[in-house]
């Protein structure tokens, strides 16, 4: 199961529309106040996680993702915060989330793709249809903007801001909060910066500090499953890529940059095969998918990878002894 770090859940209640019944919000995030926990935050299932943003902006509050990016502080991330902003330059910062993130929430990763024209910290995994993961894409985004500027203690313009899912009412506001143009129905969720901005100087920049700060984040990091394994390695790149398509074994192995025949080894090692993990991921995105009763069979098929109702109805079969709808019926009791 993925989890995210409570403090994230209980900034996100505080910057909801107070329409919203806040103690349904507390409800869902399984804690009893706004205020952040002493010591190591708890973890909250990213089901709930997903939830609690759905209800949060199920009237259309399309602001939400930037009022809460507007409101994160590095000390809402304990030590990553903290050795983000104590890094000696912005992409010295970058990397350190990307390193670390795991330790305030494994439902996503980030990486860092620099070319001549300026450099784009992607964000990859969830990419699914959930809404509620869609606008948490939005949330990471525009919390990542505010750490950096935080980090470097100026004005920060992404050069670009682009997001998989389809575009809100008006992107207005979001234009004004990142700087930049923002293209939504993209092929990517990243953060496009200017190649310059990478060797800003953090303003709190502290080589002891940050020595500590690192020492600390690689014990989370080894307590909390740093280095996890291959299979789950592989679910989350599997993940990341059904919805253009199952992705082959080269891909998904480049991806993990090692060799085919290495990834074969590693998932052997596992007892578990390229083609075993895969079904797995397709299957648990489709049951996902197909408890909501509006969903359309066909979309269900498109996003776990498959070309036709038909064949996704075969592939399910084989999976699991019964359809796609009748599997629904059992869920939903209709």
């Amino acid at each position: 199961m993925a989890t995210v770090s409570s403090n994230i859940l209980r900034r996100m209640i505080t910057v909801a529309d107070p329409s919203v019944p806040r103690q349904e919000l507390l409800d869902i995030a399984g804690v009893t106040s706004v205020e952040p926990e002493t010591g190591q935050p708890s973890l909250v299932s990213d089901d709930a996680y997903y939830t609690l943003i759905e209800r949060a902006v199920r009237d259309g509050d399309h602001q939400f993702p930037l009022r809460y990016g507007a409101s994160v502080e590095p000390a809402m991330f304990g030590a990553l915060g903290h050795a983000m902003v104590t890094a000696p330059t912005l992409q010295d910062a970058i990397e350190r989330i990307i390193r670390y993130i795991l330790v305030v929430s494994d439902t996503l990763e980030y990486d860092l793709h620099i070319t001549e024209d300026g450099a784009a910290i992607r964000l990859l995994g969830r990419t699914g249809p959930r809404h509620g993961m869609q606008v948490a894409n939005e949330c990471a985004l525009a919390a990542m903007t505010t750490i950096l500027r935080s980090s470097v203690g100026a004005p920060l313009r992404a050069s670009l801001v682009t997001f998989r899912h389809a575009a809100p009412p008006t992107t207005r506001d979001h234009r004004a909060y990142f700087g930049g143009p923002v293209r939504f129905g993209a092929t990517e969720d990243a953060l496009h910066l200017p190649a310059s901005a990478l060797s800003a100087r953090t303003r709190l920049a502290d080589a002891g500090l940050s020595a500590y700060l690192l020492a600390q984040l690689d014990d989370l990091h080894r307590e909390q499953g740093g280095d996890r394994s291959v299979v789950e390695r592989v679910r989350a790149a599997v993940a990341d890529t059904l919805c253009d398509g199952v992705p082959g074994k080269a891909e998904v192995a480049s991806r993990l940059a090692m060799s085919e025949r290495t990834l074969h080894r590693r998932l052997a090692d596992h007892d578990a095969t390229f083609q075993q993990v895969t079904d797995e991921v397709r299957l648990d995105i489709a049951c996902s998918l197909l408890a909501d009763p509006g969903r359309p069979l066909g979309e269900v098929a498109f996003f776990t990878g498959f070309a036709g109702q038909s064949a996704f109805t075969r592939a399910f079969k084989r999976w699991t002894g019964t359809t796609p709808l009748a599997h629904r019926q059992q869920l939903t009791g209709s």
